[in-house]
Order: structure tokens, then C-alpha cells, then sequence
């Protein structure tokens, strides 16, 4: 009778371990959706932008040409707010990637959560999250989850400086660009 025991643990263990594996996985793939997202949009936005400021200078058209720069600078704003809003996917996932971390022993992403820069919120998550006496596995999960705020894990944090910093940059080239065309037809530099 004592055999039996230690095979569902075993078996536990080794679903815990597979769904570590497939959490992981699927981590990694949203995070990949939203790179490949971003980097299309920005593609698309910059392509739009150059072809219609081709066809508004050929046409002479001013207002295609602020209206060319207003859209592409929208299509990217809109890209960076789908970013953001898909980024939520990956912090969804985190309490039960802690959850699976505690069960197996292991500490690779509640390190990497407990050194991230100007991360304290997430540290302190990780530190309540390590401070919970359970009983059973079932019981540890719903403390953590009890734990888990997703606003500890806001977006600035996660979403790196260069996706913000890409989407002013781009903006900015848009309305530099018509600002040069446009602005010698109202000041003419003599």
C-alpha cells in the first residue's frame, strides 16, 4: 500500500515538470507574437507613410500629407498599445510559473523577477510567495494566486525602453519630415 503514494507523486512531479516546460513555451511564443507584431506594424506604418508622402508630393497635396503623417503616427501608436495589451499575456502566467517553481524546487524565473530593475514590486511578490507554509500543492496555489496583482508588474517595467523609444523616434521622423516640407511654403528662408 505504501507504493502507491510515491508513484503520484512521481506522476505530480512529472506533470508539474511538463507543464513548467509548456508554460515556458508558451511564454517565450507570446513574447515572440508581440516582438514580430511590433516590428510588422512599424514595417507597415513607415512603408504607408513614405508611399502616400510619395503620392501627396506628386499630387501636391497638402492635406494628404498631414493626413498621411496623422495615420502612420496612429498605426504605431496602436501597435505599441497591442503590444502592451498582449504583454499582459506573459504576466498572466506568472503565478503559475511561481506555483510550478515552489512545487519543483527550482529558482530560474523567480531570480530573474527578483532582479529585475527598479523591480520591487516583483521582489516582494516573489519574497510573499517563498514565505507561504502549505499543506498541499492545491493550497499553495490558491495563496499564490490570492498574492498575485497585476498592476505589480506594470508595463514599463516589462515592455523594454527601445519599443517606447522606437514608436517616439518614428513619430517624430513623420512629423519632422512633413515640418521640412511644408514649413519653407509658410517661411520662406530668404
Amino acid at each position: 500500500m505504501a507504493k502507491p503514494v510515491p508513484e503520484r507523486k512521481i506522476t505530480a512531479a512529472g506533470n508539474h515538470e511538463t507543464e513548467y516546460q509548456v508554460i515556458h513555451q508558451q511564454r517565450m511564443a507570446v513574447v515572440r507574437s508581440y516582438n514580430l507584431w511590433y516590428a510588422f506594424a512599424h514595417l507597415l506604418a513607415h512603408s504607408y507613410f513614405w508611399l502616400l508622402l510619395n503620392l501627396s508630393l506628386t499630387l501636391s497635396s497638402q492635406p494628404l500629407m498631414i493626413a498621411t503623417a496623422l495615420t502612420a503616427s496612429l498605426m504605431i501608436w496602436f501597435a505599441y498599445r497591442a503590444v502592451l495589451t498582449i504583454d499582459r499575456g506573459v504576466v498572466s502566467l506568472y503565478p503559475r510559473i511561481i506555483f510550478l517553481e515552489l512545487t519543483l524546487g527550482y529558482d530560474f524565473y523567480r531570480d530573474y523577477l527578483r532582479r529585475r530593475h527598479r523591480g520591487d514590486t516583483e521582489r516582494s511578490f516573489i519574497e510573499r510567495c517563498e514565505g507561504i507554509h502549505a499543506k498541499n500543492p492545491a493550497e499553495l496555489w490558491d495563496q499564490i494566486y490570492s498574492l498575485f496583482k497585476e498592476k505589480d508588474f506594470p508595463a514599463d517595467r516589462r515592455i523594454t525602453a527601445h519599443f517606447k523609444s522606437a514608436a517616439y523616434l518614428s513619430v517624430a521622423l513623420f512629423w519632422v519630415i512633413i515640418g521640412l516640407i511644408l514649413v519653407p511654403d509658410y517661411f520662406p528662408w530668404r
